[in-house]
């Protein structure tokens, strides 16, 4: 459901917006976490013309994604969002769109998002929140679909805690979960940082 041509298109209007909102111009390294087939990814490498990575723990939606008819060369890597295999402060941007509620211990994914972003770098994110009582359910069926509680409060103090100020937060309610969004620029390098 995910990889759906109509969750692509979605998609892409949804990076456009949440881009052009972060100001996010051409020529930066970006990294696009959970990127799956890579159609966001393709497309935000033919709009910003920069270093642009994609990466996730599928190797065979990767495998649909380096198919070579895509525009802007971005280059895929499966990896951990927890791990993520970059150098310190080497990306200016970093996407992630409907993965942090896929991962049970997700303040280890935001932990590596702020390792990897310069100082200046944002966080441009976007998730489906769901309320506990439908991930308990989701926990105890055979049919587990792997979401998660992700605690939006938690996860912006995270980012506040590493540097980071908020520059945008929307929440939409619908009848199950929440749609939310936020963009965070990592303002500066903590003092007492592990980095």
């Amino acid at each position: 459901m995910v990889n759906r041509s109509a969750t692509g298109k979605s998609g892409i209007r949804l990076a456009e917006r949440l881009l052009s909102r972060a100001q996010a111009g051409p020529g930066k390294d970006i990294l696009d976490i959970g990127c799956g087939r890579g159609v966001i990814t393709r497309w935000v490498a033919r709009e910003y013309a920069g270093r642009v990575i994609g990466v996730d723990t599928d190797c065979q939606e990767l495998e649909i994604a380096r198919l070579p008819d895509c525009e802007g060369n971005p280059r895929f890597i499966e990896a951990d969002a927890r791990h993520l295999p970059f150098e310190d402060r080497s990306m200016d941007v970093v996407l992630s769109f409907g993965v942090l509620h896929h991962i049970a211990d997700w303040h280890n994914a935001v932990a590596e998002i702020g390792r990897v972003l310069r100082v200046g770098g944002r966080l441009v994110t976007a998730e489906l929140v769901y309320p506990e009582w439908i991930t308990g359910i989701d926990e105890k069926s055979s049919y587990k679909f792997g979401i998660y509680s992700l605690d939006t409060s938690k996860l912006t103090r995270l980012l506040q805690d590493d540097g980071f100020i908020t520059l945008h937060q929307h929440i939409k309610k619908r009848v199950l979960w929440q749609d939310w969004e936020g963009i965070f620029e990592k303002k500066y390098e903590k003092a007492w940082s592990r980095y």
